[in-house]
């Protein structure tokens, strides 16, 4: 993240002391403290208006100093120095030049959900107007944009890939068939070549259903609606938080939905999914930002590690996994797992 994202190189593996302030702060960010999760809950239960003056954050004031610093200064840099990096916020910079120009208003936006995981008819024709963005982009939602990105790609990938391997390493048959579709590239994977691997994506797709990393989503209602059969009206500016974990694990949509099954994601059956019904990023114009970096992200991590490894269970192996009941994002308890190299 910090390289791709940022261009600042971090050495985490041999710092064994743990002193890499990057790495120190994204840790903090996410380990929220519980009191501070309560006072946030009961300002926004008393007045959001209270909360907005109080200026109270759930996320720890410190990390969130040293992360708006490090992003204003590299941004601060880049554009005195006209100096250009191949990286996530340099791609948010030049965005922001190009609107500024050319006076770009309310550019539609694209659902990048259709890129990956196909285009699907909606089960209603909405006569709300097409999402747009709000005019030029400020040096404040630059910062937002980038701090967002770290916070939210940090730990959900990170515990994607714990579950995955876990999954793999419990279904020895589905790992078997995952090393011998990346095994065709012998180690060899960039960007067009592990985005042709079907079987690759339907494992992440799968575990991301069965374990999302971030449970819920919020939405603001741009219209009044009134939900059919159930005479319960949204009112327009109405806050509503999405339950992406019982919509996955609903078994009118996901047969057997505790059990991991890529199959369900495979191109063949993919395209008789009901719409709407995964959302693991949210869906629409304001789904995850950082949802193309983290697929690619932990895309090539498997690649390269089930080529070299196995993946094993141990008597200290639980099945399923077990959760967390607290956090800002899914995680889990210690996952234990036995890996061998191939030979």
């Amino acid at each position: 993240i910090a390289s791709c994202a940022f261009g600042t190189k971090i050495d985490t593996y041999n710092d064994h002391k743990k002193t890499n302030e990057f790495l120190l702060y994204s840790q903090k960010s996410l380990h929220l403290k519980l009191w501070r999760c309560l006072v946030f809950g009961a300002l926004y239960a008393i007045s959001p208006k209270l909360l907005k003056w109080t200026g109270f954050q759930f996320v720890d004031p410190s990390s969130q100093a040293f992360f708006a610093s490090l992003i204003n200064s590299i941004v601060s840099k880049r554009k005195s120095e006209k100096v250009r990096q191949r990286d996530y916020l340099q791609l948010l910079i030049d965005a922001q030049n190009r609107m500024n120009a050319h006076n770009l208003k309310d550019p539609e936006i694209h659902d990048l959900n259709e890129d990956i995981y196909g285009k699907t008819e909606s089960t209603e024709t909405s006569s709300s107007p097409k999402s747009k963005s709000t005019g030029s982009i400020t040096d404040t939602d630059i910062l937002a944009t980038s701090y967002l990105f770290i916070t939210a790609a940090y730990e959900t990938t990170s515990t994607l890939l714990s579950l995955l391997f876990h999954s793999l390493a419990v279904n020895e048959k589905c790992q078997q068939r995952l090393y011998e579709e990346v095994s065709r590239l012998d180690g060899h994977y960039d960007y067009e070549s592990v985005s042709q691997m079907p079987y690759l994506e339907a494992c992440i797709a799968e575990t991301l259903r069965l374990y999302n990393p971030v449970p819920g989503t919020p939405r603001l209602a741009a219209q009044e609606y009134t939900i059919p059969d159930m005479g319960l009206t949204i009112q327009k500016g109405m806050l509503i938080m999405f339950d992406i974990q019982s919509l996955h694990h609903n078994p009118e949509y996901y047969p057997n939905p505790d059990r991991w099954d890529p199959e369900r994601f495979m191109p063949e059956n993919r395209d008789q999914m009901t719409p709407y019904t995964y959302m693991p990023f949210g869906t629409g114009p304001r789904n995850c930002v950082g949802m193309r970096f983290a697929l690619m992200e932990a895309k090539t991590a498997v690649a390269h590690l089930v080529h070299k490894y196995r993946f094993r269970t141990t008597p200290k192996t639980t099945v399923p996994p077990i959760i967390r009941k607290h956090g800002f994002v899914l995680n889990t308890e210690d996952i234990h797992i036995g890996i061998e190299l191939r030979k």
